[in-house]
This record gives C-alpha cells, sequence and structure tokens, in this order.
C-alpha cells in the first residue's frame, strides 16, 4: 500500500527545508553539500525540494535572511520609553542580543564566515543590507534620544557603528568556538549598556 506525502502548507514545508539545509552546510560546507542532500535531510524528493527553491544558492541566501536578519528596531517605542539614558542603552541592547541565544542564529553565523570567500556576494548583501540597516537604525534612534534630552553632542552621534561593535564581535566568537564553548552573554549585556551609557555622555572638543 502506497503512503500518500502528508502536504504541509508552503510556510511549514519551507521551514523544514531551511532546517534541514542548516544541517547539511554544517556538516558538509556549502561546497559539499547538494540539492539532493538537503532533499534528503528534509525528508523531501529533490523534484519537492525544486518546487521549493531553484538552487542551492537561493536555499543558503534564505538561510541567512532568516537567521541573520533581525526584526526591524521600532525607533519611536525604544526611545519614548525611555526614562534616562541608562534605561535607552539597555532596551538598545535589549534589541540587539534578541536573536543571540538562538543556536541557529550562531550556527548560520559560523557558516557565513566559513563561506563568505565561496558566496562574496551574500556576504556582501548581508553587510549592506543587514549591518547596514542596523547602523542606520541606530542613528535614528540616537537623533531621537537627542529630540528628546537624552543625550547631547556625544561620540555615539558621531559614530554609531560604536554601539553595534560589541554585539557583532559577541557573535563573531560565538561563530568561531566549539561546541562546547558558551559566550557569557550576561556579562557582555551589563559591559555593553555601560558602554553605550559612556558613549551617551556630552563631550566637549578642543582645538
Amino acid at each position: 500500500m502506497r503512503v500518500q506525502r502528508r502536504r504541509l502548507p508552503p510556510a511549514v514545508r519551507v521551514g523544514q527545508i531551511l532546517d534541514a539545509a542548516l544541517q547539511a552546510f554544517s556538516h558538509a560546507g556549502y561546497a559539499g553539500t547538494r540539492m539532493d542532500d538537503i532533499a534528503l535531510q528534509a525528508g523531501l524528493s529533490k523534484g519537492g525540494l525544486y518546487a521549493h527553491s531553484s538552487s542551492k544558492e537561493a536555499v543558503f541566501e534564505a538561510l541567512l535572511a532568516r537567521h541573520l536578519d533581525p526584526a526591524p528596531l521600532d525607533v519611536d517605542a525604544v526611545v519614548d520609553g525611555a526614562l534616562s539614558p541608562r534605561h535607552l542603552a539597555e532596551r538598545i541592547v535589549n534589541h540587539l542580543y534578541a536573536s543571540l541565544a538562538d543556536t541557529a542564529t550562531v550556527s548560520t553565523m559560523r557558516l557565513l564566515l566559513a563561506e563568505s570567500g565561496r558566496v562574496p556576494h551574500l556576504a556582501a548583501r548581508w553587510r549592506r543590507e543587514t549591518a547596514g540597516a542596523r547602523q542606520a537604525e541606530i542613528s535614528q534612534v540616537l537623533q531621537r534620544a537627542r529630540a528628546r534630552g537624552l543625550c547631547g553632542d556625544c561620540l555615539a552621534l558621531e559614530h554609531p557603528w560604536l554601539l553595534l561593535a560589541p554585539v557583532i564581535h559577541t557573535i563573531v566568537m560565538s561563530a568561531l568556538m566549539g561546541p562546547q564553548e558558551r559566550v557569557n552573554l550576561a556579562a557582555r549585556r551589563r559591559g555593553h549598556v555601560a558602554l553605550i551609557q559612556r558613549l551617551l555622555e556630552p563631550v566637549s572638543y578642543t582645538h
């Protein structure tokens, strides 16, 4: 008796495919993984996989988008709900670290770091569309914070990328660690909040 494959909603099936792809890429790397491998891991025929994704590169790109594109920052909510510079710093850090406890995010970043030479256009796209977008959002937060009196002329306004540097370092270090190693996220969050507080302090420029 032939068992009929259960038809799943497209969003659920795509999620299964990306879960399978992450396992396959993590095991064999980008170059060593075939669409056949992803299909087998996902419990699909090769034709079933191609019905959802046109190529291995498209699967990899979707994987990056799934795990490395954080939710957009609600600038108004972050700033208008802040009661003090420290509170603002805490709210920024909470958003930036929201996805770092997810092991799939760390595994995907490890893949991106390892395979950036093979798929440089995808790495460049992540830098441009994800890291660049986060910096633009932080700039908007700081401009609104200044208008609300939560900061004045400060280093953060001049160099908004400094607010992102600790979380990028945390992501890279997490990706480079072995399976039994863990970054102390609580300590890093505390240090990041303290750093942002200092960066929000007024500075005077002397010539």
